[in-house]
Parts: structure tokens; sequence; C-alpha cells
């Protein structure tokens, strides 16, 4: 997926948002939708919060658990007409859907998990640790963070960023460029947008009314993006296995819908139509993680949320309905992931 955004030449570009679909009667957004914040800050645990994060937080998007897992997850930023930026956190993961239609694009950075995206055409994206997203907000219908997932988000104006490129160009004809949609992030221009990101969500987030500086930081954000990420012809040093996203998400659907059988690497690997080599180091660029390594942690979250969903199953049941064979080693693992033994979170769900 590409963005493209053409100009016609002398067309008046402002610095703002156009927000539909979600508004009230004077056409600006429905405040329970969206709404500028200064700061914010939710940590979800229960249903109940999130159910009142989604009627009235005035968050962009929704929230829903992974299926069968428990509800965490946390997130704190800043958001206005110009500039949002936030931290996402989360242990088990989580699906979002927008609410509202926005002419923004969204930067993200990946620290840690990885996130599956699939937009308006039926594509889907995955982004992993150390690399970051370049996408339009409006053509996103569903994004799913994996469990230990965390990253740093922007969204930023379009029209903010056709000024950039027509200033820095020196034209007033010029378009937006067909920004790569994802990108390592290992070059110095990167790096250091990365660390613009993060300075500038920590001063939004001890920002006064009459702090001066963050316009100035805004700005330098939108130039510092426009001049380091990598264009659609922008030549890129190739990786020694090359593998696309798409069969990488297909092995993920697979691993889901099997995760009650017994697997090998050679049994994912055809399913998505790689090799065991290309399988491995797909996992490695897109996940972060090998594929083994994602099918024993999913494993372990379906027996976190059945200790703590049904009464009735012992630890013992929960780790074999799920593939664990070895008790000795599924405590070690899930003691690992957790914190604690599988019996503590049984003992803490019945408090």
């Amino acid at each position: 997926m590409s963005l493209m955004h053409e100009e016609q030449p002398g067309r008046e570009t402002r610095d703002t948002r156009t927000f539909a679909g979600s508004t009230i009667g004077d056409g600006s957004p429905d405040p329970a939708r969206w709404r500028p914040q200064t700061h914010f800050r939710h940590a979800v645990t229960t249903g109940g919060q999130l159910e009142l994060l989604n009627e009235a937080g005035g968050i962009a998007v929704d929230f829903e658990p992974l299926p069968q897992s428990p509800i965490h997850f946390a997130f704190a930023g800043s958001q206005s007409e110009t500039l949002s930026i936030w931290t996402t956190r989360s242990d088990h993961g989580f699906i979002s859907r927008p609410k509202i239609s926005a002419d923004l694009i969204t930067l993200r950075f990946v620290r840690t998990g990885f996130m599956l995206r699939d937009d308006a055409h039926g594509d889907g994206t995955v982004v992993g640790f150390d690399q970051a997203l370049c996408v339009s907000f409006d053509a996103m219908r569903r994004e799913q963070a994996s469990p230990g997932f965390s990253a740093t988000t922007a969204t930023m104006s379009r029209d903010a960023i056709v000024h950039a490129c027509r200033t820095l160009s020196g034209s007033e004809a010029a378009i937006l460029p067909q920004f790569r949609p994802v990108v390592e992030t290992g070059n110095a221009g990167l790096a250091a947008l990365r660390q613009t990101l993060n300075i500038l969500w920590y001063q939004l987030g001890q920002r006064r009314d009459d702090d001066l500086m963050i316009p100035l930081l805004e700005e330098l954000l939108v130039y510092q993006f426009v001049s380091a990420w990598p264009s659609i012809g922008t030549t890129i040093a190739p990786n020694p296995v090359d593998v696309s996203i798409r069969p990488i998400k297909t092995a993920l659907d697979f691993i889901e819908g099997n995760l009650r059988r017994t697997l090998s690497i050679s049994d994912i690997a055809a399913a998505a139509g790689l090799t065991a080599r290309a399988l491995q180091t797909g996992f490695k660029r897109h996940v972060g993680c090998s594929p083994v390594q994602h099918l024993i942690a999913r494993r372990l979250d379906r027996v976190h949320a059945a200790l703590q969903t049904d009464d009735d199953l012992s630890v013992a049941q929960a780790a074999s309905t799920w593939g664990f064979a070895h008790m000795s080693d599924f405590s070690r693992r899930y003691r690992e992931r957790y914190g604690c033994l599988p019996s503590d979170t049984r003992r803490r769900s019945k408090v």
C-alpha cells in the first residue's frame, strides 16, 4: 500500500484536519468520538473500563480484546487539531477499528511485538519491532496488536505534510510522495525521526497553554518526516532473504487457527507457501520472534485466559488443552511470561 495525494497547482493548503462521519450540529467532531486533549492516560483492564473508553474517551478508534484473551492495554499522549502523539503498551494484545474519518497520515514506530493492519482494499500490512509504519488513517479498517506490543504513534495532517513538501522542493505544484508503508528504522535519518517523536511526546506531556516550543517542535517533526522517510523508488539495500508481508500474515492466521494442534515449522511454512528458512527470516523481520516462540506465546495467553474464566478447569487440564504436554516446562514458560505461577492466576481469579 502506498500514499498518493495529488494537489492542484494554486490550491490553498491549511495546517488543519478534516473530520467527517462523526460531527455534531456545528460540523465539529462529536466530542465523545474525538476531542482535543492536552493530556490523556488510560489503563484498561476490565470490560467496564473498555466500554467507558469506547463510548466517551474521545479517542478516534474503538478497542476490543483479542479472542479468548484478557483485557490489558495502556496508552498516554496528547491530541490536537494539528498533531496527535501517544504511546501504547499491551500485555495481551488488542483490536482497534476507526470510528471517525480524518485526512491524516499515521506514523508508528514499533518497539516490541507486532501489529497487523487491514485496509479498505483488503490488503494486509504487518509491522514488527524495529520497524515503522506510514499509512493513511482513512484507509485503515482494522488493526490487531500482538501480545507484548508497544509503540509510539503520531498522526499528522496531510495538508501540513504537503506544505512541507512544497517548501522543501521550492515548487507550489509539488505533491505528496508515495511513501514506503513499512521501513526498517536502522538508518540515521529514521533513528533521528524516532527520537524527535519521543522528545515531542514528552514535551507535550509537560506542556502549558502558553508553551511556544510546541508549535516549533510540531513543525520540526513534519519537516524531518518528509526529509527522512523513504519513498517508493528510493534505493534501499536488500536483505539477504527478502520475505514479503502477505505470507507472514497467512502464517500468523494459520497458527491462530490451529493452536490446539501439534504444529511443526514445516506445517506453518507449507501453509504460508514458504521454505522453513524464509519463514524464520520473515518472522524475525516482521514479527520480532521465531514462529515457535509466537506459537508458545499465543498458547500461554489462551491458558492464562482460561484460568481466569473457567473455574471447573484445572491448571493441568488448561495446559493440556492448549498443547502443553510437560507441566514443568509449561510452568517455567508461564512464569517467565506472566511473572507468577499458573496456580497464582487461578487463586487471584477467585478473590
